[in-house]
């Protein structure tokens, strides 16, 4: 499975650097929690830290970040963060760059490779400078601007926005949005349930109230059925605990989400199979023990009945589209000869 990277660069700020990493602790704790009461299962993607030569990161308030070497060519990546770090001013900045060759490789490599790359604040510069922001609008603070005008002139930016994202790019004007970047790539590359959870526990829920239903006891039920759904479920349980009658939390439930409790519930243990058969190689009779079937024919009969497929033939599609869609990616080229807006060196 694909793991997570982050790039610490010298003068990170220890905010942005923990957007990632508290986030990751917490979406790991939450995975283990859920199937706690099945097995002893750990979170498969991985979190690996860089630094450009591999060495510890000096952070901008002086303590050292420890990592776990310099960027692996090799590695295959779902995520990668760049930390805001402190830029300094036009010389500090071009100095940066004029050393980030390797790592400006090794960005555009990751990208064409189909890595989500995020960045907050300054180093959305490094992605300008790897030619990987031609397309988009980069959101950029103002106190900033002056800066990244003077060394990407030709770059279009976009002051309103908190966040740009792309798909495949993610860049945030700087640390006040860095976690909502990292719930948004969360949902996407892990599941949009661990996201729920993250906007529940580090308290951006009414920021991403689109990730809940709009009633706030369903949005309660959906995060308690989160939190349980590989085990046995209860309605009457769950009912009592929001106080309220078995009854009454359906009829809501219909309502708000168009399907019954015991139906969500269904719900998350395909999307958690799906995860699974497409990002480890578990058998298909652990699969759906993991997800909660006692009986892996009841969980054969049930993914053939809402997919239209046994799970043998889905993860072989899987695999099938991954490989052609790195054959693809190998065989397109990104014109990196000359980045798109720069750098413009400022000496005169």
């Amino acid at each position: 499975m694909a793991d997570f990277a982050l790039l610490a660069l010298d003068g990170a700020y220890r905010s942005s650097v923990g957007a990632l990493t508290d986030s990751y602790l917490l979406a790991r704790d939450r995975i283990e929690h859920v199937f706690a009461g099945v097995d002893h299962v750990r979170m498969e993607t991985g979190l690996r830290l860089y630094s450009a030569d591999g060495g510890s990161v000096a952070l901008s308030d002086g303590s050292t970040l420890k990592v776990d070497g310099a960027p692996d060519s090799d590695a295959e990546h779902a995520f990668i963060w760049i930390p805001a770090f402190r830029a300094g001013g036009p010389e500090a900045l071009e100095a940066r760059l004029a050393h980030s060759h390797d790592i400006l490789a090794w960005l555009r490599d990751q990208a064409r490779r189909g890595a989500i790359i995020g960045a907050s604040g300054s180093a959305s510069m490094l992605l300008m400078a790897a030619g990987l922001t031609g397309g988009m609008a980069v959101p950029v603070a103002r106190a900033l601007q002056p800066l990244t005008r003077a060394f990407f002139p030709r770059q279009r930016f976009e002051e309103r926005l908190g966040i740009a994202d792309s798909g495949s790019l993610l860049i945030a004007n700087g640390i006040a949005n860095d976690l909502s970047l990292i719930v948004r790539v969360v949902e996407r590359t892990l599941s949009p349930d661990i996201a729920r959870w993250l906007t529940s526990i580090i308290g951006l829920d009414s920021q991403n109230e689109d990730l809940l239903a709009p009633d706030p006891m369903v949005a309660r039920a959906q995060l308690w059925i989160e939190q349980r759904f590989t085990g046995l479920m209860s309605l009457a349980e769950l009912a009592d605990g929001l106080s309220t009658s078995p009854a009454t939390l359906n009829r809501r439930f219909r309502k708000a989400l168009g399907l019954s409790p015991k139906a969500y519930v269904q719900q998350l243990r395909l999307q958690a199979a799906i995860r699974m058969l497409e990002k480890s190689s578990r058998s298909i009779d652990r699969v759906a023990e993991l997800v909660g079937y006692s009986d892996s024919r009841l969980f054969r009969a049930m993914f053939r009945q809402r997919t239209g497929m046994t799970a043998t033939q889905w993860r072989a599609r899987a695999r099938a589209r991954k490989a052609a869609a790195e054959r693809g990616k190998r065989g397109a080229s990104i014109r990196c000869d000359q980045p798109h807006g720069g750098p413009r060196s400022t000496q005169r």
